[in-house]
């Protein structure tokens, strides 16, 4: 019986620490652990074009091609199993479509199929039985296994925090025989009743005739290693007929990411496989359209008239749209499509917010910004919604008071010249007004190392959580955030045993530790509200702590006899409701336009 995993609970403090080590691990030691080379040698690049397996061209339906795009699932049960039910249709027609959209022939994934670190039980729990349940629904297989659709996925971030080993053991288990050397043909897994195909991270594969699809790989900090450079490239120069049409699938948005200040570090990566497979001399091939997840969320922007598609709405949590902003910069390569000159560099380039088909007053974004910045004050229940976090927040104060109130003692036998009564802390802070007490309190706290300690532990961990690049902005950020939550929890624990002078100086120390830990989380969550609000930060953290399981989104891609590809952005907004067009379906190239 496969175990029905709630939402990641990303402040939960065992899964906080899991996640921390796993990350930490994988920053440090991810590009001695890149097993993409390695994989890339067992598998050699052909010299003639793929199997057929990888062509599509031959098994269009009724003339027209239609495949599905999703991003960001494997986290919670619900949203997870209503996406992959809705993926496993034969068809949908959702209001506004004249037609039903016909299940996909493939299934691409693009990227984080699995929250909140990978390893092959989280897979199973939160990807494979998910899908499994959804191919089967009351133990009946939706279709046969002449029927069965191929699946492709592009690792993310978060199928990288074990170094692809659980990638690469679910959706690269296929191998082809090569006849210059021993070996044997493996089938991929099945997955969903759907096909593995891809013997590497990355893949072209041919939908039609001049259409292609490439799934790139670019690991954990946006690095493409010289093998996948090398696999492009062949697949550009001798697999692609000249003028052909490409779908670029990559990792994460980073024309939504990029500094325009410093747009190299995040962009340099996209810049050049986008012009990857024109840069071949008589190749001339056309990047039509450009498809990511890892923001959980949908959003399309436009450079000219290419069009850039976030959707990573495929189970995870939901990400905020309304901090979005479009992107102006000055780039030392220009857009897609035309050619470089020396003289001319740098180009500016313009990534803007694209408007709703067929409703040009409304942007192309889902949730809607209005919609998303009222998620925000969810915020406001943080230490409800994330209970554990404000237990260890309270274990915390209750040491700090714990330790204050030994100084107390220290203190109060110092002046009498004889043995505390122990109520000490107390005595001290129940002199005069509050910041009085409060006052009091930090003379108290400064006069032994360890609360000092502590609350310089404490002023780091506010500085690494600081949503701005190192520095001074960061400090004062994380400064700031340190000063807002001393004075609450010192304001707070001062009130508090004031109250309850009457009381055992230990239920009085127990108390002040639990209704500082809630005034400290309450304030951790205006804070997250506040800079994502206002200041459009911290927008991962403070949507992670929400767990909105609603808003999910994937694309359904048809390529019609005519070699037109049109884009049918569907969204649902709750799990188990009817999925609904986020905008009209638009067209590549635009109807009307000779492809």
């Amino acid at each position: 019986m496969p175990v029905r995993r709630p939402m990641t609970g990303w402040y939960n403090p065992v899964e906080l620490v899991k996640t921390g080590i796993r990350v930490a691990i994988s920053t440090v030691f991810g590009q001695f652990a890149d097993k993409r080379e390695a994989l890339a040698a067992t598998n050699a690049i052909a010299a003639q074009p793929f199997d057929e397996s990888f062509d599509y061209s031959n098994k269009n339906r009724d003339g027209d091609f239609w495949f599905d795009f999703v991003a960001d699932t494997g986290d919670g049960w619900n949203p997870t199993y209503a996406v992959a039910s809705l993926l496993a249709e034969d068809s949908l027609q959702p209001d506004g479509t004249p037609e039903p959209l016909a299940r996909g022939r493939l299934l691409v994934m693009g990227g984080d199929q699995v929250y909140p670190t990978a390893s092959r039980q989280e897979y199973e729990d939160r990807l494979f039985h998910p899908f499994e349940e959804a191919f089967k629904p009351n133990g009946k297989e939706r279709w046969q296994k002449e029927e069965r659709p191929d699946l492709y996925a592009l690792p993310g971030n978060h199928d990288w925090y074990d170094g692809l080993r659980s990638f690469f053991h679910l959706f690269c288990r296929r191998t082809i025989k090569s006849a210059a050397v021993a070996g044997m043909d493996r089938d991929g897994r099945v997955i969903g009743g759907r096909q593995t195909r891809q013997t590497r991270s990355y893949f072209a594969v041919r939908l039609r005739e001049d259409w292609w699809l490439w799934g790139t790989d670019s690991q954990l900090e946006g690095y493409i290693d010289q093998p996948q450079i090398d696999y492009f490239r062949h697949v550009a120069k001798h697999w692609m007929k000249p003028k052909s049409k490409l779908i670029l699938c990559v990792g994460e948005p980073t024309w939504a990411y990029l500094d325009p200040d410093a747009p190299e570090k995040k962009y340099s990566s996209l810049s050049y496989l986008s012009r990857l497979a024109g840069a071949e001399e008589g190749m001339d091939h056309q990047l039509m359209l450009v498809l990511s997840g890892d923001s959980h969320h949908y959003a399309r922007y436009r450079e000219g008239d290419l069009n850039y598609v976030t959707c990573g709405g495929g189970g995870a949590f939901l990400h905020p749209t309304h901090h979005l902003r479009d992107k102006v910069f000055d780039f030392g390569y220009p857009p897609p499509g035309v050619p470089f000159e020396e003289e001319k560099a740098p180009y500016q380039r313009s990534f803007t917010i694209a408007r709703k088909q067929g409703a040009e007053d409304e942007e192309a974004l889902y949730p809607e910004r209005s919609a998303s910045w009222r998620l925000t004050f969810g915020n406001f229940l943080f230490p409800v919604m994330n209970w554990g976090f404000t237990l260890v927040l309270s274990g915390a104060y209750l040491l700090f008071t714990w330790t204050l109130y030994f100084n107390a003692r220290v203190i109060a036998a110092t002046e009498a010249g004889a043995a505390s009564t122990g109520r000490g802390l107390v005595q001290a802070l129940d002199r005069g007004d509050l910041p009085d007490a409060m006052l009091v309190y930090w003379q108290i706290a400064l006069a032994s190392p360890w609360p000092i300690l502590l609350t310089l532990a404490a002023l780091g961990g506010y500085y690494y959580f600081a949503d701005v690049e190192k520095g001074w902005g960061r400090l004062l950020m994380g400064g700031l955030h340190a000063l807002l939550q001393a004075v609450v929890v010192t304001a707070t624990t001062c009130l508090v045993l004031r109250a309850l002078d009457d009381a055992h100086i230990a239920v009085a120390i127990v108390a002040a530790a639990v209704v500082s830990g809630l005034a400290s989380a309450l304030t951790f969550g205006a804070y997250l509200w506040f800079s994502l609000a206002v200041l459009h930060r911290h927008w991962n953290e403070a949507f992670s702590s929400l767990r909105i399981e609603g808003f999910k989104s994937f694309l359904r891609l048809k390529i019609d006899r005519d070699g037109v590809l049109t884009v049918h952005p569907l969204g649902l907004r709750r799990p188990g409701d009817r999925p609904h067009l986020i905008e009209k379906p638009f067209s590549i190239p635009p109807r009307g336009v000779r492809p």
